[in-house]
């Protein structure tokens, strides 16, 4: 097995991890909250608010990279089906790839602006934590995601030609 298939691996199980973390982190602190609230316990968690809406970002953004990497996401293949094998249906493929890459290349710019635009002084209001914590899992997605555009690419071209 090539270094790149162990190191696809490895980030696919860290992706698979993290992910999953997050949803485990999501629906303890939701189920505490129930529990809590049925309970003559007085307890403040109001911070829990934050913490589920970071966790939410993150898992939503991680899988959605571990969702390009494994090509999963939804798409309409009427079109891509009937030209399938043909040399119109490599080309077909190789636009819409590229088209994914025109927009989490706008998309990671765009994240990037906005996760150093969250200078500081810009806190949530309960922790006082960065606002980068919750914005940096788009440019991180994104980053992984053009890696996985960039590997579709190639192998599209490859198989064009």
């Amino acid at each position: 097995m090539t270094f790149l298939k162990k190191l696809d691996r490895a980030v696919a199980l860290i992706l698979k991890a993290a992910a999953t973390s997050c949803c485990v982190g999501i629906a303890v602190i939701l189920f505490v909250r129930v529990i809590i609230r049925f309970t003559p316990l007085n307890l403040n968690l109001s911070w829990t608010d934050e913490v589920v809406a970071w966790l939410m970002a993150w898992m939503i953004f991680l899988g959605a990279a571990l969702i390009a990497r494994e090509r999963g996401h939804f798409c309409v293949d009427l079109l891509p089906l009937k030209l399938e094998g043909t040399r119109t249906g490599a080309l077909l493929d190789i636009l819409i790839t590229l088209l994914g890459v025109v927009f989490f290349a706008t998309f990671l710019k765009y994240s990037l602006d906005l996760t150093r635009g969250a200078v500081t002084f810009s806190l949530s209001p309960i922790l006082k934590v960065s606002d980068r914590v919750p914005y940096a899992s788009m440019p991180v997605s994104c980053a992984l995601i053009l890696i996985y555009l960039a590997r579709d690419l190639f192998a599209e071209i490859r198989r064009l030609f």
